[in-house]
C-alpha cells in the first residue's frame, strides 16, 4: 500500500494546481446543488418489524386524518386569574385555527361562537387544568411532523396572536418547520482550540492552518452530500450533525498526522515534493489503515437492522472517507505549494543546509531516530504490570454508572430550554402530569366484527383498570369502520421504566382480549416506538460488537501482523467505552455537574447513543492504536529490540497523539455546552472517551502492555503470515525504494544498462551483475526465467537493489514493461489469421510509430524467415506474410513472437532460449537490433559468439530450497 500511497502523494505534488482545482470544484458544486434543492431531512424515527411501528402503518392507510402531525397550543392564566376568563376570545382562536390550510380538526376546550361554522364542535372539559388556569388547544395536521411548511408555523402564529394580546401566556407544541441539521456556532471553539493546540505543536501558524482547511473543505464536501442524498431519500435531521463532528474531528488528525511527518522530512533535507510522497506514503498508511477502522465500525451500525441509523453510519462513514481523501490528496497539493515555509525559520534555515549536503534519508533517519524517551513513558513501563493493573481498576470504577444507564427517543422535553415546544412540554406536564406528554395509541382490527359498538364498549371498558394508566379517552372508529383508537395516559413520564411496564402489561392483555372477543388490538404511539427502539438497539449490541470487533480485528492484525497487537488495542477499547459511558450516565442521568455542562435535559439518553458511541470511539481508538503503535513496530523492525522499541516508538508519535487528542476533545466537546439534548450526551461521551482513550489507555496502558509482552507482542504463526496480506504500515517498501534511488544516483552508469546488487529473484540466491547498455546478460540455471520476468518489468519478485535502464526494481516495473520485449520459451497464443497481420498487429502494440511500420514490418518477417530456417517450419508448409498462422507448429508461434520482439525497436529484449539450439540463438545474436540491451536465458552449454560485452549469471535455487525444506 506505501507504494501506492507514495505513487498518489507524488502526483498530487506535481499536478498541485489541478487537484486544488478539482477540489474547489466539488465544494463549490456541492454546495450550491445542495443549497438548491433545500432542506428536507426528518425528524422522525421508523423502526420496521416492530409492534409500534406496524400498528402507526395501518393508522396511517385506514386512519389518514390521525396520520398526520398533532400539535398543542398551550394558554395559561395570569397568576390569581382563571382560564376561563377568556373563553370567548380562545373559542375565536379555534375558528381561526380550524380554517388554516393544513389544519384537518381543532379540539377546543371551550365552545366556539355561534357564528362559527368550523368543525371543531362543543368544548372538551378534558383540556382544562384542574386548577383551572391552564387549558390548550388540540390541533390536528395533514402533514407528517417532519414534512411542516414554515407557512403553517407562522399561520398558527398569526392565529393565536390575540391571546397573546389578551394577557395569557402561550406555548406551541408539535408544530414546527422540518429540522434543520441543528449545526451550532460552537464549532467555531471548537475549531479555534483546534488551532491554538497546532500552533503550539508545530510552532507554525501556516503549519496549523492546514489540517483545519482540508477538514473543513472535507466537511463542507460530506455534508453537502448528505443534504443532497436527503432530497432523495430518508436523512435523520442529526446525520449532519454526527458527520460534521467527526469529520473535522478525524479529519484534522488525520491532516496533523501527515503534515508532522512532511515536517520532519523538510527537516531532514529531502525536497519539497519528495517529502510530500514519503509523509502519504509512511503516515498516510497508518491514516488509511485508522480511516477504514472508523468506517468499518460506522458501516457496522447497519447491524442493528434501523434504517435510520443505517443512514447515519452511511453519513457519518461517508465524511470519514471524504477526510481520507481530502488527507491524501488535497494535503499534499497544499503542502507543496507552501513549500518549505511550513518549517519555523530557524529549523529552516537548518533544513535548507542539510539540503545542500544530499544526506541520504537512511542516514538522516538514523541519525534522527530517537534514543531515549520522556518520562511518562518510562515511568509507564517501568513497572508494567502494576501500572496495567491501576488502569484497569480505575477505568472499571468510572464504567461503574453505564449499568443504569437507560434509553429513550426524544421528544419535546429533549428540546432546548426556553423554545416553544420545550415551554409548552413543561408547562403541559405541569399541569396535566407527567404522562401527559406521551400518551399511548391503542388500534384495534375491528373488520371482521359485526357490532362495532359493542367492539367499542369492549375497548372502553378494557383499560382503566390496568396498573399504570391516568385516563383513557373513548374509542371512536374510521369512516370504514374497521380499525378503532383510543388514547391512553400513563401515570408516568414518557421516558420512565414504568411507562415502558405500562407498555408491556398492555401487551399481556392483548391475547386474552383477543379470545373473549374476537379481535385484538396493538399498542403504538411515539412512546411505544421509543421503547421499541430501545429495545431492538439493546438487543443489536452485542451482534454489533461481535461484527465489527471481529472485523477491525482482522485488519489490525494484517496492519500490524501480530495478535497480541489488536487483542490489546480492543481490550483497551472495551475500558474505554464503559469509562465514557459511565461518565455520560453520571452526568445526563445523575445530574452531576449538568449545570456546569449546560445540560439541557437530565434523564435517559437517546437511545441510539450507546451503539452510535460504540462504534465512534472504537474507530477512534483504532486512530490512536495505529499512530502510536505503528511507530513502535517502526523502531522494532529497524532494531529488533522490543523494549527500546516502545520506548522510542512513544518518543516519535506521543506530540502527535497528545495534539490529535487535544483537538478532537475540543472538537467533539464544543457540541456539549448549549448543545442540542440529543448530540450533547452523545458529544460528552465521545470527548471523554477520547482523552481516556489517548492519555489513560493508549499512552499509558498500551505502553505497559507492550513492554510486560516484549517480542511475544510482534509473534504472528507462520501459516497466518502466509496468509494475511503484508499491508507494509511502515512504508518499508518506499524505504527500500528511497534507499536503491540513492544507491542508484551515486553512480551515473546505473541509469545505463543493467544492474544488481545482492540481488535476490524470486526467492533465489543473492547476486550482484552490471550490464552495460547494448550489452548481453546471459542467465543460465533451470530457475532462469525468473530472473528474465523480473529484468522485463513482467514480475516484481525481487529483493535487494536492481536498476534496468535506469528503472528500479520492482517500483517501476510497468513503466519497464512498456519499454520491453520479453519472449517465454513456451509458445504464445496468437490471435491472427495471417503471418502478415500478425507481425504487424503486434508492432503496432509495441509502439512502433505508423511511418516506420512498413520497414520494420519487413524486418520483422525477415527476421522470422531466418528463424523459420533453424527452428524448422512444419512439413508441407511454406512460410511467408500470407501464411496462415493456424498452420504453424509451437516452434514457428514462438519464433514468430521472436521475429516481432527484435524488430520493435525496444531498449530491451528478454528471450528465453532454454532448450533451443545454438544456431537458434546464434541467429537471435546475429538479428539483435544494434541499440538494443538483451537479457537471453541459455543452457549451461552455451557459448556467445558475437562483438557485444557478455554478462553471465546463474538463478541458483538455494535460498530457495531451504525455505521450502
Amino acid at each position: 500500500m506505501s507504494s501506492v500511497l507514495y505513487r498518489i502523494g507524488r502526483f498530487c505534488a506535481r499536478r498541485r494546481w489541478w487537484v486544488l482545482a478539482a477540489w474547489l470544484v466539488l465544494a463549490v458544486g456541492g454546495g450550491a446543488t445542495a443549497t438548491a434543492l433545500g432542506n428536507h431531512l426528518q425528524s422522525s424515527f421508523d423502526i420496521p418489524g416492530t409492534q409500534a411501528q406496524a400498528a402507526l402503518d395501518t393508522l396511517e392507510q385506514r386512519f389518514p386524518q390521525l396520520s398526520g402531525a398533532s400539535g398543542r397550543v398551550v394558554l395559561v392564566a395570569p397568576e390569581g386569574s382563571s382560564i376561563a376568563d377568556d373563553a370567548d376570545a380562545i373559542g375565536s382562536v379555534c375558528e381561526s385555527l380550524a380554517v388554516v390550510t393544513g389544519v384537518t380538526n381543532v379540539g377546543c376546550p371551550y365552545s366556539m361562537s355561534a357564528s362559527g361554522s368550523s368543525p371543531a364542535g362543543t368544548g372538551v372539559a378534558d383540556q382544562v387544568s384542574s386548577d383551572g388556569r391552564m387549558a390548550f388547544i388540540a390541533v390536528q395536521l395533514s402533514d407528517a411532523a417532519d414534512a411542516i411548511p414554515a407557512s403553517l408555523v407562522t399561520a398558527v402564529e398569526d392565529a393565536t396572536a390575540p391571546l397573546t394580546e389578551a394577557g395569557l401566556r402561550v406555548a406551541v407544541s408539535g408544530i414546527v418547520p422540518t429540522a434543520a441539521s441543528g449545526v451550532d456556532w460552537t464549532e467555531l471553539v471548537g475549531m479555534a482550540v483546534a488551532f491554538v493546540v497546532l500552533a503550539v505543536t508545530f510552532g507554525s501558524l501556516l503549519a496549523a492552518g492546514m489540517p483545519l482547511i482540508t477538514a473543513a473543505i472535507g466537511v463542507g464536501v460530506a455534508t453537502s452530500s448528505i443534504t443532497i442524498v436527503a432530497a432523495f431519500a430518508p436523512v435523520q435531521a442529526t446525520a449532519p450533525v454526527l458527520a460534521t463532528m467527526l469529520g473535522l474531528a478525524v479529519g484534522i488528525d488525520y491532516a496533523l498526522l501527515i503534515t508532522s511527518r512532511h515536517r520532519d522530512n523538510l527537516r531532514q533535507g529531502m525536497p519539497v515534493a519528495e517529502s510530500v510522497a514519503v509523509a502519504i506514503a509512511t503516515a498516510g498508511t497508518a491514516v488509511v489503515f485508522a480511516g477504514l477502522t472508523v468506517m468499518i465500525a460506522l458501516l457496522g451500525l447497519g447491524v442493528a437492522g434501523i434504517p435510520f441509523l443505517t443512514v447515519m453510519g452511511l453519513g457519518a462513514a461517508a465524511a470519514v472517507l471524504c477526510a481520507l481523501a481530502v488527507a491524501i490528496t488535497l494535503l499534499p497539493a497544499l503542502l507543496t505549494v507552501c513549500g518549505r515555509r511550513l518549517i519555523p525559520k530557524p529549523r529552516r534555515e537548518r533544513a535548507e543546509r542539510a539540503a545542500k549536503t544530499r544526506r541520504a534519508p537512511k542516514a538522516a533517519r538514523a541519525s534522527s531516530a530517537p534514543t531515549q524517551g520522556p518520562a511518562w513513558a518510562r515511568i509507564a513501563t517501568r513497572a508494567p504490570l502494576a501500572t496495567a493493573a491501576i488502569v484497569v481498576v480505575v477505568l472499571l470504577a468510572l464504567a461503574v454508572p453505564a449499568a443504569g444507564m437507560r434509553l429513550t427517543l426524544p421528544d419535546a422535553g429533549y428540546d432546548p430550554a426556553g423554545s416553544p415546544p420545550r415551554i409548552a412540554y413543561d408547562l403541559l406536564d405541569e399541569g396535566f402530569g407527567p404522562g401527559f406528554n406521551g400518551p399511548l395509541l391503542i388500534t384495534a382490527d375491528i373488520s371482521r366484527t359485526l357490532d362495532v359498538e359493542q367492539a367499542l364498549d369492549a375497548l372502553d371498558g378494557e383499560f382503566a383498570s390496568v396498573e399504570g394508566v391516568a385516563t383513557t379517552s373513548q374509542a371512536f372508529p374510521n369512516e370504514a369502520l374497521d380499525l378503532a383508537v383510543l388514547t391512553i395516559t400513563p401515570t408516568s413520564a414518557p421516558s420512565s421504566a414504568e411507562t415502558g411496564d405500562l407498555v408491556q402489561r398492555l401487551r399481556d392483555l392483548a391475547p386474552a382480549f383477543e379470545s373473549a372477543h374476537g379481535f385484538g388490538f396493538q399498542v403504538t404511539g411515539q412512546t411505544a416506538l421509543a421503547i421499541d427502539i430501545s429495545d431492538r438497539l439493546g438487543a443489536a449490541l452485542l451482534p454489533f460488537a461481535l461484527v465489527v470487533v471481529g472485523l477491525c480485528l482482522l485488519l489490525l492484525m494484517i496492519m500490524f501482523r501480530s495478535i497480541a497487537v489488536p487483542v490489546t488495542a480492543t481490550f483497551g477499547y472495551l475500558l474505554t467505552v464503559g469509562a465514557a459511558l459511565g461518565v455520560s450516565t453520571a452526568v445526563f442521568e445523575w445530574g452531576w455537574a449538568a449545570d456546569l455542562l449546560g445540560v439541557g435535559k437530565v434523564g435517559p439518553v437517546i437511545s441510539f447513543m450507546p451503539i452510535l458511541v460504540m462504534a465512534v470511539l472504537f474507530g477512534l481508538a483504532m486512530d490512536y492504536h495505529v499512530f502510536l503503535v505503528s511507530r513502535m513496530r517502526e523502531r522494532y523492525v529497524a532494531t529488533g529490540d522490543a523494549q527500546a522499541s516502545v520506548i522510542q516508538g512513544f518518543s516519535a508519535s506521543a506530540r502527535v497523539v497528545t495534539a490529535a487528542a487535544l483537538i478532537m476533545f475540543s472538537v467533539f466537546f464544543s457540541f456539549v455546552p448549549g448543545g442540542n439534548a440529543i448530540i450533547q450526551p452523545i458529544a460528552l461521551a465521545l470527548a471523554v472517551g477520547v482523552l481516556i482513550d489517548a492519555f489513560v489507555v493508549r499512552m499509558t496502558l498500551v505502553p505497559a502492555l507492550m513492554a510486560l509482552l516484549g517480542d511475544r507482542a510482534w509473534w504472528l504463526p507462520r501459516g497466518l503470515a502466509r496468509v494475511l496480506p503484508d499491508a507494509d504500515i511502515e512504508g518499508e517498501a518506499v524505504q527500500r525504494m528511497l534507499a536503491q534511488r540513492s544507491w542508484r544516483d551515486g553512480d551515473d552508469e546505473r541509469r545505463e544498462g543493467l544492474h544488481a546488487q545482492d540481488a535476490s529473484f524470486g526467492g533465489l540466491d543473492p547476486v550482484s551483475f552490471a550490464v552495460p547498455e547494448r550489452a548481453v546478460l546471459l542467465v543460465r540455471g533451470e530457475n532462469a526465467d525468473r530472473v528474465c520476468a523480473v529484468l522485463a518489468g513482467r514480475s516484481g519478485d525481487v529483493e535487494g537493489s536492481v536498476a534496468v535502464q535506469g528503472r528500479l526494481l520492482p517500483f517501476e516495473r510497468h513503466a519497464l514493461a512498456a519499454r520491453s520485449a520479453h519472449v517465454e520459451t513456451s509458445s504464445p497464443a496468437v490471435d491472427a489469421e495471417s503471418v502478415g497481420d500478425y507481425l504487424s498487429g503486434m508492432l503496432r502494440l509495441n509502439g512502433v510509430a505508423r511511418r516506420e511500420l512498413r520497414e520494420r514490418t519487413h524486418d520483422a518477417a525477415r527476421t522470422f524467415d531466418a528463424l523459420i530456417d533453424v527452428v524448422g517450419a512444419p512439413v508441407g508448409v511454406e512460410t511467408g506474410p500470407e501464411t496462415l498462422v493456424a498452420r504453424l507448429d509451437d516452434a514457428g508461434r514462438w519464433a514468430l513472437a521472436v521475429a516481432v520482439a527484435l524488430s520493435s525497436g525496444l531498449p530491451l529484449v528478454v528471450i528465453d532460449l532454454r532448450g533451443r539450439s545454438p544456431r537458434v540463438a546464434a541467429t537471435v545474436l546475429g538479428r539483435l537490433d544494434a541499440q538494443a540491451t538483451a537479457v537471453l536465458a541459455v543452457d549451461d552449454e552455451f557459448v556467445p559468439v558475437t562483438d557485444r560485452s557478455v554478462v553471465s549469471v546463474r538463478a541458483a535455487a538455494g535460498a530457495l530450497e531451504r525455505s521450502s525444506s
